[in-house]
């Protein structure tokens, strides 16, 4: 009897306290929780080396293991790969996620596409481009032949699966984390969504050009040009026709991210800024946008608060490298972002394939100026009105080249 009584009056006072005992609860209990800034208490993941960790049968999404080789760190199982929590990157077969671009320039794909525009790398290394001659969009696999994911070889609007949906001009492709597919649909004035088995919708706008706020068909674009997703699954358009950055949610709904509407150079916030055709967009962990600023000759970075400025370019048309303004491009129309803030251009009416970190110090990582489509190691190498520009997780870049129906890649 004596010690039922002790186990009740033990058990009320835990049963009181049921609400704030436990990390993750509103109001935890002091003994609950796992202070990270101590010197005594921590996470200690499991250790191994590359080999063991690419060994883990059918690994859980979440998994957190700490690298011991290879690029050392903390790794994180993001449901289809590894990803290295400081640099954001793919780890290679050796364990690395070292940035192994050194200009090294290919030929990825020259038979499937009469005029690749834009162009997307998914998580699985999947690349997507679309084709503004057959409007349709076309998948390539790591290896093998491109295949067409949606879109008839002529131009209209129908939403439908396969050769049974209709773009007109498709340009900018992105693609989320789980292999869905965005397409800005420039003369249809849409953003088009594609799922991995080729099933077209429209997502927002109509076919009317506008510049309408609203949610789906109620918004409205005017040639929207250049696509970007970010880890959320929101979407960034460059709304070339209109001289703005649209935001777009997972539901549809569109909202102005910045600029005035009216061409112009302004740095600012929100409808303070102008821009001057925009054709590219990226977006970075962070949710900084980053702008080719076409008409301005420019690369422009746009904060989630929607402040802009000039991270590289002096305004006129000309071929320049440097810092800040004394770097110059001639109408940039593509951009990609790696995950340590690098922006990387293509560079259309310089043939060049630049580089911009985040000081705004521009280089040419490759492509010599002269109008060509010849493979080698950078100044070596020739491009023709480089359009797309895509990077992988693990640093290649792939580059869409329109005159020459051929993507490029840059290891």
């Amino acid at each position: 009897m004596k010690t039922l009584l002790w186990g009740l009056l033990l058990a009320l006072p835990l049963a009181s306290r049921a609400q704030s005992v436990g990390i993750g609860t509103t109001t935890p209990d002091a003994s609950a929780v796992l202070d990270m800034r101590s010197t005594t208490q921590g996470l200690l993941p499991p250790r191994m080396t590359a080999a063991q960790r690419q060994a883990i049968a059918n690994p859980a999404q979440g998994l957190l293991v700490y690298q011991t080789d290879g690029s050392m760190g903390l790794y994180v199982y993001a449901g289809l790969t590894w990803r290295n929590l400081t640099d954001g990157r793919i780890p290679d077969a050796n364990g690395s996620t070292a940035p192994p671009n050194g200009g090294v320039v290919s030929t990825f794909n020259s038979s499937t596409l009469p005029r690749p525009t834009g162009v997307a790398v998914g998580e699985t290394g999947t690349v997507y481009a679309s084709d503004v001659n057959y409007h349709i969009l076309v998948q390539f696999p790591v290896s093998g032949p491109g295949t067409v994911l949606a879109g008839a070889v002529t131009a209209g609007y129908a939403d439908g699966t396969g050769v049974a949906a209709k773009f007109n001009t498709p340009t900018g492709v992105a693609v989320d984390a789980n292999g869905t597919v965005y397409v800005a649909d420039q003369a249809n004035n849409c953003i088009r969504k594609v799922t991995a088995a080729g099933v077209t919708t429209t997502l927002a706008g109509s076919t009317t050009a506008g510049s309408a706020d609203g949610t789906g068909p109620a918004a409205g674009f005017n040639l929207p040009t250049g696509i970007a997703v970010d880890l959320t699954g929101a979407l960034y358009v460059a709304d070339k026709g209109n001289n703005r950055i649209r935001k777009i949610t997972p539901a549809g709904v569109v909202t102005t991210l910045a600029g005035s509407g009216t061409a112009g150079a302004a740095d600012g916030v929100g409808a303070a800024a102008s821009f001057n055709a925009p054709a590219g967009v990226a977006v970075d962990a962070l949710g900084t946008v980053y702008v080719a600023d076409q008409g301005n000759h420019r690369i422009r970075r746009v904060t989630a608060a929607g402040v802009v400025s000039t991270l590289a370019g002096s305004g006129a048309a000309t071929f320049a490298d440097g810092t800040g303004a004394a770097a110059s491009f001639n109408s940039p129309s593509g951009v990609a972002v790696d995950a340590g803030g690098t922006v990387y251009v293509a560079d259309q009416l310089n043939h060049r394939i630049r580089r911009v970190t985040p000081a705004g110090v521009t280089t040419t990582l490759a492509g010599s100026g002269t109008v060509g489509s010849t493979d080698g190691t950078g100044t070596n190498a020739l491009f023709n009105t480089p359009t797309g520009i895509a990077i992988t997780a693990a640093g290649t870049l792939y580059v869409a080249e329109p005159p020459t129906n051929r993507i490029r890649a840059i290891k």
